[in-house]
């Protein structure tokens, strides 16, 4: 039965250029990082005293800024392309991740986590930009299938490593977050190197 599966997959995703599946692995290792926004309600609360609604605030902060950066990463695309804004919002999210760790009053995490949503959710845009660049018509649709399998892979890692390691110290979360977007932004440089 899992041959059957494992073959099943090797034909589903054939035939997908290199770059596809370079953008799908950065994907995969970027979302795997993916633990401090399933526990910053917690993390809020436990460790920082909020009260609920402060923590409910910083939750709803965080989605205006995921929507936003959104938008603002689709603009940004035409103006800088997607690879420069890839590893931008990779690079510079992993250290805003990093940064937040740190801010222990509601004013400063409300801030960091806004931006940190901006620049942490403009990399869809491009990456999907990007997957529509390096694919052909004709498997296009794969490549996206196979873009979400690693975003769908990387989240359910990241909440089963998140729970592991928020038992253990919760800044680990931050760090390891942080720097798995550096990492993704680094493979991507390494992958893909910048093409004129």
């Amino acid at each position: 039965m899992l041959t059957s599966i494992i073959q099943l997959y090797k034909q589903a995703y054939s035939g997908l250029s290199k770059n596809s599946w370079y953008l799908s692995i950065v994907m995969l290792i970027n979302r795997s990082g993916t633990m401090v926004v399933p526990f910053m309600t917690i993390y809020t609360i436990r460790q920082l005293h909020f009260t609920i609604e402060q923590s409910g605030y910083i939750m709803a902060i965080f989605g205006v800024g995921a929507v936003s950066g959104g938008f603002i990463g689709g603009k940004l695309i035409n103006k800088i392309g997607f690879y420069d804004l890839q590893v931008g919002a990779l690079l510079t999210g992993g250290l805003l991740f990093l940064v937040l760790g740190y801010q222990t009053s509601f004013i400063s995490m409300a801030i960091f986590t806004l931006v940190l949503s901006i620049c942490n959710e403009s990399f869809r845009p491009a990456n999907s930009t990007a997957i529509a660049h390096y694919s052909t018509e004709e498997n296009k649709t794969r490549s996206y299938s196979l873009n979400r399998l690693a975003t769908n892979l990387g989240w359910a890692f990241g909440g089963g490593l998140g729970g592991l390691l928020a038992s253990i110290n919760y800044h680990l979360l931050f760090w390891v977050d942080g720097c798995t977007n550096i990492a993704a932004g680094i493979l991507l440089l390494t992958l893909m190197p910048v093409q004129k």
